[in-house]
């Protein structure tokens, strides 16, 4: 195949520069695809490093906007805070979860095994669940349509605080809220930081209806996702690094 190839190029034949003509083009269609294969792939790379900061900057500017609305309620007191580390570790959605108990997705990533099981799960649209279930090729994300979960979240208006859990369909409810508390269409709901699970300040949804109940203590309250789980592609595992005082 050498030989035939320095003499197609070296000849001057008609005959031949039509050959030498046709096996540029082939070799040029073969390289051309080589090379937009590689493309692909440093592409696919460089948009899952980029949805995994926009992901990042969307937790933090969530936290930035509730420790604005708090050193505006609270700037006559020095409040004590905690730095967190934390590492957003990037998984697949490749399915449903196999489990008829678990009402979630399925995950993968080369080293999923190293995942820590009760792991928050979120996006750059706001949270999606948690890690119930990990193997060491996949782990199962049980989210928020789940109807055993539960968390605690708080209006991020007012700080009121509550329980979100499945309304029963595609929605959420925010329980535990009383009637004598205005909750309004559009209010965020944010976690509320008071678990072990879920970091403070992630997105959960927004307020779409609230309906008031006089046999009742507390008002209905219905929230609408931030993230659509029917579209779910990639998302990050939150992974804590380490807690520590500022200025130590």
């Amino acid at each position: 195949m050498a030989l035939s190839l320095v003499f197609i190029v070296s000849s001057d034949n008609e005959i031949v520069e039509g050959m030498r003509s046709s096996s540029l083009n082939m070799f040029g269609l073969v390289f051309e695809q080589v090379d937009d294969a590689g493309s692909y792939f440093k592409l696919s790379k460089k948009n899952s490093a980029l949805r995994r900061e926009n992901t990042r900057l969307a937790f933090e500017n969530y936290q930035l906007q509730d420790a604005l609305l708090e050193n505006i309620r609270l700037r006559k007191l020095l409040q004590f805070k905690y730095e967190v580390k934390y590492d957003l570790i990037p998984a697949k959605v490749i399915g449903y979860s196999p489990q008829d108990i678990v009402t979630g997705l399925l995950l993968s990533r080369e080293d999923i095994g190293q995942v820590v099981k009760n792991s928050a799960v979120m996006t750059a649209n706001g949270l999606v669940g948690k890690i119930v279930k990990v193997t060491t090729s996949y782990a199962i994300c049980q989210i928020l349509l789940d109807p055993n979960i539960r968390i605690s979240a708080k209006v991020q208006r007012n700080r009121q605080l509550g329980m979100i859990k499945w309304d029963g369909a595609n929605g959420l409810l925010l329980d535990h809220i009383p009637n004598t508390i205005p909750i309004l269409r559009g209010d965020v709901i944010f976690t509320s930081g008071l678990s072990q699970i879920y970091p403070a300040n992630a997105k959960i949804g927004g307020v779409n209806k609230v309906e008031l109940d006089e046999q009742s203590l507390f008002q209905k309250i219905y929230v609408t996702p931030a993230v659509n789980f029917n579209r779910l592609e990639e998302v990050f595992i939150y992974n804590q690094l380490e807690t520590h005082e500022p200025g130590n």
